[in-house]
């Protein structure tokens, strides 16, 4: 497994963190360098994150600044748009927002990483000038992808997670609140769980 020292995840410097690792080794290298290219096409198939999680979890859409679906792989700068279970936020008109904000992609290496924190909506979808997440600009979600050998391991790790009290909304700070508190009691979880094993795949 990638050394957490020497790999691009951020620091653990306040609130909570979340750690998920799942793993599978295969009997050949074909078979391992096929499921990598499988694994590394899921992450980027952020539309599908859903699919590979279950009905349960949140669904997940990649936008431009334009807030346009977009059907390519993600890049630095690009939007995820979060519809989660539960109350939505009102500063994101309904969603919560992320945006990708690292992408290392070693496939010489068999490596990748994708990292997404909490942003305003894209600028043409916005009222104010406000994170609309329920979780601090701070925290961050990382995964990553990586083949050692036979084993294809897939990687989750949720960095500084903070609520965001930060609106000047009482209803957005309530709900963030609201959603901030079942995410640090574990219900975030079981979500990132099938998603980590969704990408790792058959």
């Amino acid at each position: 497994m990638k050394n957490m020292e020497n790999s691009n995840i951020p620091s653990q410097v306040t609130g909570k963190k979340l750690d998920i690792t799942e793993e599978r080794t295969y009997r050949t290298s074909e078979e391992a360098v096929a499921a990598f290219d499988r694994a590394r096409e899921r992450l980027y198939a952020i539309n599908q994150w859903q699919d590979f999680a279950g009905t349960a979890s949140a669904t997940f859409e990649l936008v431009n600044a334009l807030g346009q679906v977009l059907s390519r792989p993600p890049q630095v700068g690009d939007y995820v748009k979060v519809d989660i279970p539960g109350p939505g936020s009102l500063v994101g008109k309904g969603y919560d927002w992320v945006r990708v904000t690292q992408l290392e992609d070693r496939r010489e290496d068999r490596y990748v990483q994708l990292s997404l924190q909490p942003s305003m909506p894209p600028e043409i979808l916005r009222d104010r000038d406000e994170v609309a997440h329920f979780f601090k600009p701070i925290a961050s979600t990382n995964i990553e992808v990586q083949l050692t050998g036979l084993t294809l391991h897939v990687n989750y790790y949720g960095r500084n997670e903070e609520t965001n009290l930060a609106s000047e909304s009482l209803i957005e700070n309530a709900r963030n609140a609201f959603i901030g508190l079942g995410a640090k009691i574990g219900l975030s979880y079981p979500q990132w769980k099938r998603l980590v094993e969704g990408i790792l795949g058959d």
